[in-house]
């Protein structure tokens, strides 16, 4: 991940779901993650209907595609040739719980690109037929012509996976202490006009 969104909902997802492969898709809330709110999604995969759809989309995803995105095709937003790879990468969510990550280039109308990178995130959805993915999608650069010039298709650069079982978290935020020593401390001691405190040397 190298986006600063990708980052932030994974850490928010990833501090939900605790020692558990996936939170409940009732732990998400929208007040939490306000800041990244407008390039967040959930998709909906129904397995009755065997469609891939968004159940919500943020305003600033929805002003970049032209379009209110909520029940639209997940596939739909991506070239023919790439469909496949996009399934996949869903079900390798939904069915597997692994985190993925797709760079891709947005194609405009006027025939513009630019770089995106997509984090989808699995939610525990109990027994429902009907299955919710997290994710988020945003730019690499802020254009001025981002809700002008509505995106119409998307190609991939990569996709893989997050492996949950190295990441991390870094070390504990407990300040370290001195080291102190049983050693009785010695007065100081005059030298010239300076004060001379006598120690030891760590090992």
């Amino acid at each position: 991940m190298r986006h600063k969104t990708s980052k932030k909902i994974f850490t928010y997802w990833n501090n939900l779901r605790g020692a558990r492969t996936a939170p409940e898709r009732t732990e998400i809330e929208p007040s939490d993650i306000r800041d990244i709110l407008d390039d967040t999604f959930i998709l909906e995969v129904d397995h009755l209907y065997r469609t891939i759809s968004f159940r919500l989309a943020g305003t600033k995803l929805c002003s970049s595609y032209g379009r209110e995105l909520k029940s639209v095709g997940y596939l739909g937003l991506w070239d023919e040739v790439d469909n496949l790879k996009i399934f996949d990468a869903v079900k390798q969510v939904y069915e597997y719980s692994k985190p993925m990550v797709i760079a891709h280039i947005a194609e405009t109308e006027n025939k513009q690109f630019l770089e995106y990178e997509t984090l989808l995130l699995p939610l525990s959805n109990g027994s429902s037929q009907t299955v919710r993915i997290l994710g988020t999608a945003a730019p690499t650069k802020n254009p001025s012509w981002i809700g002008i010039d509505p995106v119409i298709n998307n190609r991939i650069k990569s996709v893989r996976s997050v492996d949950l079982e190295n990441i991390i978290n870094g070390p504990p935020l407990v300040p370290k202490l001195p080291i102190t020593s049983n050693e009785p401390q010695k007065a100081p001691r005059k030298v010239g006009h300076l004060t001379i405190f006598d120690g030891g040397l760590e090992n």
